[in-house]
């Protein structure tokens, strides 16, 4: 999701196989030579088209991701989530191209963040409970695919089932192979953007399934995109990519934004959001409201 909110072009970059990271969803100009074959492996994804290029990638550095992971994540299913975003989001703090070992950790941590978003989401209380207990290892490859996970909009994921597990296994501190691998990159302050920004999405989405669209033009309608000068929380709300976890989960509260969080205080910047968004629901022009609020949050952090 930070990538949709700094630079939409994020997931462009090559690193230094020539890769592109988002590999078949970036754009033809970018795209590196690629081995697209049938999944064999079980279940929804059997026989969909895989990249087994990009897999070849991530299969090198597939340990060293693995280790990164457990380094940076911590005892919680709030610290998993936190340590994909880390890792997912360190390409952003590199110029092109970038090595393939950040590219390898992004792919990995990628494939393991949305859907942990999701139940997270969908699990008051869980954030500050063990990982295993959230989705246990053994349930996890049951689960992703009855859920669709393993499944994209143009290919099936390529990582054999052992390997997910391995990795979810990592993140949830239930392996011997974990050794210190310090990440930089200073974007812990862009994680509450992106936390906040759910709650005002989740507002957003509320005032749309409400009806009130007096603010929009009176020609536009659900399932079309959203006017060119419309409001900016609406266009984020219904971009593609993990904006759109807001509207996959069946009933979305801002105040849920809170649930990534176990630490403690929840960071101001949440909170803030959390309030903008509850104040904007009772306001006669609520998607300028959460404009406000979304022009608050990014100037808080200093994305302008």
């Amino acid at each position: 999701m930070l990538d949709a909110l700094l630079d939409d072009t994020f997931p462009w970059k090559r690193d230094t196989d020539g890769r592109p990271l988002a590999e078949g969803a970036a754009p033809q100009r970018v795209q590196a030579p690629t081995e697209i074959v049938a999944c064999p492996f079980d279940g929804d994804r059997a026989g969909r088209p895989m990249n087994l290029s990009a897999w070849r990638q991530v299969a090198r550095g597939f340990d060293h991701a693995l280790a990164e992971l457990c380094a940076v994540s911590g005892p919680t299913a709030s610290d998993a989530w936190l340590a994909t975003s880390r890792v997912r989001w360190r390409p952003l703090v590199h110029d092109e191209p970038v090595p393939v070992a950040v590219a390898v950790g992004y792919k990995l941590a990628l494939g393991l963040q949305r859907p942990l978003t999701s139940w997270l989401l969908l699990a008051p209380g869980a954030a500050d409970r063990p990982l295993a207990e959230l989705v246990a290892p053994d349930d996890l490859l049951g689960r992703l695919d009855e859920e669709g996970w393993l499944v994209g909009a143009r290919q099936a994921c390529p990582a054999p089932p052992a390997r997910i597990v391995e990795a979810w296994r990592a993140l949830a501190g239930v392996t011997e192979r974990c050794a210190p691998a310090p990440l930089g990159g200073g974007i812990e302050g862009a994680i509450d953007v992106v936390v906040g920004a759910w709650a005002l999405l989740g507002a957003a989405r509320e005032v749309v399934r409400q009806g009130r669209l007096a603010e929009l033009p009176s020609d536009w309608r659900i399932g079309t995109p959203p006017p060119p000068s419309g409001p900016e929380v609406l266009r984020l709300l219904l971009r593609p990519g993990p904006t759109a976890l807001v509207r996959e989960v069946p009933r979305f509260e801002p105040r849920w934004a809170r649930h990534v969080f176990c630490r403690g205080a929840v960071p101001d910047a949440v909170e803030e959001a959390v309030r903008a968004a509850s104040e904007a629901m009772g306001s006669d022009r609520p998607l300028a409201a959460l404009d406000e609020g979304w022009g608050r949050l990014r100037g808080g952090a200093g994305l302008g």
